[in-house]
């Protein structure tokens, strides 16, 4: 996974990760307790590397649950998952199930080493056996009828096998997930693809898709906004001038000023992630058309280095 700001990786991924919660990850074949809560990946005696945890999950018999996705699972892996889960195992004091996730056109790897007087094993699951297509086509049948669905199972489809390139498959999977009813939950689950489809999709297709999900919930946000103070600006002039031009006339206004300040301030939101991700200032620039004063600004609120 991208390694991104460890000052801000918690702070970004914990609300997004609060879709795990009470969930299992049984549907890709991991046979453990329901998980409880998304975990910190930085352990403060060993701020001094530049190594971070993937995703670590509390589950509900108190065990942890340590996830990583890796390609080419090597011998320097598993040392450097081990170097994790003695940390972990030395601040938290219980079980750790280490699982590997390898997406379909991955391969497997080395599992296990021994030391002598350490034996080291971690779970690898190759997602080439998970069809990605015929999982597509029961999400989308679902949500056009308004059934419910795995939020999860669409956030890990783009590693499973297809007929379809990687970035194609996201692509397919992000638009898909636009369907989804609830807009918070929606934002999250495209948000958490497009970070678990990091090391298996050029990073210009990536660039391509963080935008068109700003731009989607910039007007997103400035229609609702702008909607809600038309109205509320036609009932005022409704009350004084009527009802009928009053709307009319508030509405009208409602939408110009909601979707300028809507624009400003869902724009400031976008690059507030971006840069809590790690991204540099000149891509935040292009992507969100917010200046260097305003970076700088949000930088100094997010306690990241300014220039």
């Amino acid at each position: 996974m991208k390694k991104i700001n460890k000052q801000n990786y918690d702070l970004v991924l914990k609300e997004a990760f609060s879709l795990f919660h009470d969930k299992s990850l049984n549907f890709l074949g991991v046979d453990l307790p329901p998980i409880t809560s998304f975990m910190e990946t930085q352990i403060p005696e060993v701020d001094t590397t530049n190594d971070m945890m993937d995703l670590n999950f509390r589950l509900a018999d108190g065990s942890i649950l340590h996830l990583e996705e890796e390609i080419h699972l090597s011998r320097s892996d598993l040392i450097r998952f081990a170097h994790y889960d003695l940390r972990l195992f030395k601040k938290y004091k219980t079980r750790i199930h280490t699982v590997v996730l390898t997406p379909a056109k991955g391969s497997p790897g080395t599992k296990v080493f021994d030391t002598g007087g350490l034996q080291y094993r971690v779970s690898q699951i190759v997602l080439k056996d998970r069809d990605g297509d015929t999982l597509f086509s029961r999400i989308e049948s679902a949500l056009k009828k308004g059934e419910p669905v795995n939020e999860l199972e669409l956030i890990f489809l783009p590693l499973m096998k297809s007929s379809l390139s990687y970035g194609e498959l996201l692509r397919r999977t992000i638009k898909l997930e636009n369907q989804i009813p609830e807009p918070e939950v929606r934002s999250k689950v495209r948000e958490l693809t497009l970070i678990l489809a990091d090391k298996i999709v050029d990073q210009k297709i990536l660039d391509e898709l963080w935008e068109e999900l700003r731009m989607f919930k910039v007007i997103k946000y400035a229609e609702e906004k702008g909607m809600k103070r038309g109205m509320e600006k036609g009932m005022e002039k409704g009350i004084e001038k009527g009802i009928e031009k009053g709307i009319e006339k508030g509405i009208e206004k409602g939408i110009e000023k909601g979707m300028e300040k809507g624009k400003k301030q869902e724009r400031e939101i976008v690059a507030k992630n971006m840069l809590s991700l790690g991204l540099e200032d000149e891509l935040v620039i292009k992507a969100t058309g917010l200046d260097q004063s305003i970076i700088e600004k949000l930088k100094k609120s997010l306690s990241l280095p300014t220039r």
